[in-house]
C-alpha cells in the first residue's frame, strides 16, 4: 500500500445520499493530516516526529491535528486501519465465489503484495506498536477478520475444511500466523511469502484430516 494514495474507508451513509460538504471537507483534512504525519514517521521515527511540524506542513493548527489524532501512535493506528481495508478489498476482488480453501493463500499474498509497497520504516514502526498494544479485540472484530471467517465458514458448510475448530477461531490462528512472516524480516519477502504458504497447506491438511 503506498500510503500517500490511501483511500477512506467508505463512508457509513446510504448509497444514494451524497457525503455533506463539511464531512468530505473533515475526511480530507484528515487525510492530509495523516499523510504528512506518515512522511515524518518514514523520516524521523514515530519519536521524532513533532505535532506543530505536522501542523505547519499540512496547513492547519495543533488542535486541529489532535482532534483528528489525538495521540502519535493514531497515526499509525490509522494506516493500520487503511491497510486492513485494502487488504479486504483485494481479498474480495481476486477470491472466486466457491474458492475455498484458496481463499487463505489469497489472503497471505493480499497481506504481502500491500505490504510491500508500504515504506519499510513505516511497517516497522507500525508492526512495534501492534507488538506493544496487541488490542486483538480490535483486529478481531475488524472487517477483514468478519470477511474471512465467514469464508471459512463457507467452506467447513461445503466440507473444505473440517469443523472441528470454529471459523472464528481458525481466522484467529490464520492472521496471527501470517503476521509473524510478515513482521519478521530476517530473510528475503519471497522466501517469507513462500513459508507463509507451506504453513497455510499444513494448516489446511491438518484441517482435512
Amino acid at each position: 500500500m503506498k500510503t500517500e494514495d490511501s483511500a477512506p474507508p467508505a463512508a457509513a451513509v446510504a448509497p444514494d445520499l451524497p457525503i455533506p460538504i463539511r464531512e468530505r471537507q473533515r475526511q480530507q483534512t484528515r487525510d492530509v493530516i495523516l499523510r504528512v504525519a506518515l512522511a515524518e514517521i518514514a523520516n524521523l521515527g514515530l519519536s521524532g516526529v513533532r505535532i506543530g511540524h505536522i501542523a505547519r506542513k499540512s496547513g492547519v493548527t495543533r488542535p486541529t491535528v489532535y482532534a483528528h489524532f489525538p495521540t502519535r501512535e493514531d497515526f499509525l493506528r490509522e494506516l493500520q486501519a487503511r491497510t486492513e481495508n485494502s487488504a479486504l478489498l483485494a481479498l474480495q476482488k481476486r477470491l472466486e465465489p466457491d474458492a475455498g480453501t484458496a481463499l487463505l493463500h489469497t489472503l497471505a499474498d493480499a497481506l504481502f503484495d500491500i505490504l510491500a509497497d508500504t515504506n519499510r520504516n513505516l511497517r516497522r514502526e507500525s508492526f512495534a506498536l501492534m507488538l506493544r498494544e496487541p488490542r486483538p479485540e480490535r483486529w478481531m472484530g475488524n472487517d477483514l477478520f468478519v470477511y474471512l471467517s465467514q469464508r471459512i465458514r463457507e467452506a467447513q458448510a461445503q466440507g473444505e475444511l473440517a469443523g472441528h475448530t470454529s471459523s472464528d477461531e481458525l481466522t484467529r490462528i490464520v492472521m496471527t500466523a501470517l503476521f509473524g512472516f510478515i513482521v519478521i524480516e530476517g530473510n528475503d519477502p519471497q522466501t517469507r511469502r513462500q513459508d507463509a504458504h507451506r504453513m497455510l497447506d499444513l494448516l489446511i491438511g491438518s484441517q482435512e484430516e
